[in-house]
């Protein structure tokens, strides 16, 4: 029997898009929705590697075949894209600067044409591909707000709720609202060793190193409670397998920081699918095999380009599963780069497709490092909730 800790469950991967030049381009953050016929739509943001001079565009593509084909659509004016489908109707989160208000626009024919960009909501919110909670009075998804002083350390040090009314439509600025930010919580002593204090670590590739930040939350619902779990970068990636908890009232439409917590790849983003039917959770995220670089690695990685503290590596990407989105049991290796630490399966963008999940990586293959990823990969893995032991059985619920 194979055995899915060894042999990855989706190495094999369809290249949906690549970027014309990686020493010019990468793509940042790349998302992906399923329409409700079926077909699959990427936005993937394309930047110029430290080159101001470059356009920031967002790449438009389609699948029908459930992304072994992909079509290329015209290309949007804009620096952030996050597709997604609400109550039938096909809407994008947009910025054409990031961190700069929550924008919106529409398409009434699967992706290829768009409205013009909407307001709803001013101020510094941001996020990419994570999930929502759709409930029937509304819709919840967790975001970044960044103040001036959070975006010149590059820590978007606050969370908010934003919030939309599903009786009304979401082209209606009113329909929207938002709670109150959470700043970042104090980090404990304990949990930052120190190892690459900023202008001390020769072992990183860049200057200055992030202390610690949180971002990219993920939006869920947990036995009628919905919380928040969202990424953290400490000590330059050295404490890894570190995620925050918010609990969010929604009566009292109040988001609140409650802990740390053991997270699986939590220093790199990941992402959550609630599988209802099933009431089951399955996630996402990269695991590091040298964070302290315990090992060494340190200078010949600083050498080789790599970006960050060795815990930065992204070439493993795992999934796991769980009933109450907080204890996470193994399901195997979804897809790895065994031979090089600047090679990335990263940023997964995942969508439940029958018995299959269907992912959409950010990958760097022939980039200058393991972050800047030259194309957008697409892995199927097929029958994934065969991997998984029944977690209730023997539970005391009724």
């Amino acid at each position: 029997m194979t055995n899915p800790n060894v042999e990855p469950l989706a190495q094999e991967h369809v290249v949906a898009a690549r970027v014309p030049d990686p020493g010019v381009y990468f793509f940042h953050d790349p998302n992906m929705t399923r329409l409700d016929d079926g077909r699959l739509l990427i936005a993937a943001p394309q930047w110029g590697r430290g080159r101001p001079e470059v356009e920031r565009t967002v790449r438009m593509l389609l699948s029908a075949d459930e992304g072994r084909t992909w079509e290329e659509l015209p290309t949007l004016p804009y620096e952030e894209a996050t597709p997604f489908v609400l109550d039938g109707r096909l809407l994008m989160f947009v910025q054409h600067t990031t961190n700069q208000d929550f924008n919106l626009v529409a398409s009434d024919d699967g992706g290829r044409t768009w409205s013009e960009p909407l307001r709803v909501l001013e101020g510094p919110f941001w996020n990419i591909s994570t999930p929502m909670v759709e409930r029937p009075e509304a819709l919840y998804w967790a975001m970044d707000y960044a103040t001036e002083e959070e975006l010149d350390d590059r820590s978007r040090n606050c969370m908010v709720m934003v919030k939309h009314d599903r009786s009304r439509s979401p082209l209606d600025p009113g329909s929207w609202s938002c709670s109150n930010t959470v700043p970042r919580p104090g980090l404990p002593g304990s949990l930052n060793g120190g190892h690459f204090p900023p202008g001390g670590s020769p072992q990183i590739s860049r200057d200055p190193p992030c202390v610690f930040g949180w971002v990219e939350p993920n939006t869920v619902e947990v036995n009628g409670r919905i919380r928040v779990f969202t990424r953290c970068t400490i000590d330059d990636y050295s404490s890894t397998n570190i995620a925050a908890l918010l609990d969010y009232d929604a009566d009292a439409d109040r988001l609140e920081f409650r802990q740390f917590v053991s997270w699986p790849g939590g220093q790199c983003k990941f992402f959550v699918l609630h599988d209802r039917p099933n009431a089951t959770y399955w996630m996402l995220g990269n695991l590091a095999t040298n964070s302290h670089d315990a090992l060494g690695w340190g200078h010949r990685m600083r050498e080789s380009g790599f970006m960050g503290g060795p815990g930065n590596e992204r070439r493993w990407l795992f999934l796991y599963y769980s009933i109450d989105c907080l204890n996470w049991f193994p399901a195997g290796c979804v897809a790895r780069w065994p031979g090089h630490v600047k090679r990335s399966f990263m940023y997964p963008s995942p969508v439940i497709a029958g018995d299959d999940i269907i992912l959409l990586s950010r990958t760097s293959r022939d980039a200058e490092n393991q972050h800047d990823a030259d194309i957008c990969t697409i892995h199927r893995i097929r029958d994934f909730r065969s991997l998984a032991m029944d977690l209730h059985q023997g539970g005391l619920h009724r």
